[in-house]
């Protein structure tokens, strides 16, 4: 008589997906990602306590929390049930093994570490702060006053993240595009250092391929062109976004809420923006 199979518990799930990402993605030669447990997690919020709730997006939120004396930053993802969750565990698998190897980078959220212990994976990071680029520069986004941005910041917050993604383009063994750039998965810290979060879309393009044939992803209003016409994504995707993050950075708010833009509609926007 067989034995019946002992069922997969999530933690020995998203460890084997954790895994094999980092071999598909760096050859299993990583930066090290620290494991923490589900009750530290717990202890560290004060159960999830709403009141260290300080932003999310749909998808997730995050926690402010402590962790040995340190303050951290802890994003969480609702469990949706099975079918989303699917999808979703994939996306947060990306965002851990991406975001660790981009944490050397002074314009990317350093990640601290993880739980695998819960059916959506909980990721760890730095504490930097409270502000998104979003709520500094929107006032329905505003949860938290702070002061106006001056242009010599804004600027500056632009040429980060534009650093931070030439960066992902160029750094590993296959240009990585980031699809979801935008003013909310861009953090703030007391300096207005930005910080770039939320690699969960990220893709890599093949070797020996100029570009990915996938499914559009992320925000329509601010996709490139192409991208949502043929489903071919390149390097040029994440190109777009950053002009949109830009426009937004100085004064244009609306630009991510807009219609699909045309390329010929750029010139005229950035002039309205400036």
């Amino acid at each position: 008589m067989k034995r019946k199979a002992k069922e997969e518990t999530p933690f020995m799930k998203n460890g084997r997906l954790l895994l094999e990402e980092l071999i598909a993605f760096c050859n299993g030669k990583s930066n090290p990602i620290r494991v923490f447990s589900a009750e530290e997690l717990i202890r560290a919020t004060n159960n999830y306590d709403q009141h260290q709730s300080f932003a999310w997006d749909g998808d997730f939120e995050f926690y402010k929390g402590s962790l040995e004396d340190r303050l951290v930053s802890i994003k969480k993802y609702p469990d949706r049930g099975f079918s989303v969750m699917e999808d979703t565990v994939l996306g947060i698998i990306k965002d851990i093994v991406v975001g660790s190897q981009m944490s050397v980078h002074q314009n990317v959220l350093k990640l601290l570490g993880c739980c695998l212990e819960t059916k959506n994976p909980i990721i760890v990071y730095e504490f930097v702060g409270y502000k998104t680029l979003s709520s500094c520069i929107n006032p329905i986004d505003q949860t938290v006053q702070s002061e106006p941005l001056t242009w010599k910041c804004r600027l500056r917050i632009a040429m980060g993240i534009a650093n931070a993604v030439a960066y992902l383009h160029t750094s590993f063994s296959r240009p990585v595009i980031h699809r979801d750039i935008r003013s909310a998965t861009i953090l703030l810290d007391e300096n207005n250092v930005a910080k770039l979060i939320d690699f969960s879309l990220s893709i890599s393009i093949p070797k020996g391929q100029l570009h990915v044939d996938t499914a559009v992803r992320g925000r329509m209003g601010i996709c490139a062109p192409e991208y949502m016409t043929t489903g071919y994504l390149t390097e040029k995707a994440d190109v777009f976004k950053l002009w949109s993050v830009s426009t937004c950075a100085f004064g244009w708010r609306d630009v991510e809420n807009s219609r699909v833009l045309l390329f010929r509609d750029i010139p005229t926007k950035f002039g309205e923006a400036i």
